[in-house]
């Protein structure tokens, strides 16, 4: 996970997004269940648009 200097978290590179989710979980004061949930619904999609936006980028690349 990276952190930059305004405390936001992304994944490091090649980090899948489960294992993102769990080290920000993880790097917390302990959550309850319902915290948990609401933390993964909001990265999920977040990392998804993030993701999205790396497959073009990747294919310019390439050509």
């Amino acid at each position: 996970m990276n952190v930059d200097p305004d405390g936001w978290c992304t994944p490091a590179a090649g980090q899948d997004d489960e294992a993102f989710i769990a080290e920000f979980v993880a790097s917390r004061p302990p959550l309850t269940g319902a915290e948990i949930a609401e933390l993964r619904a909001i990265f999920r999609p977040a990392l998804a648009r993030i993701a999205q936006r790396a497959v073009p980028e990747a294919d310019t690349d390439a050509a």
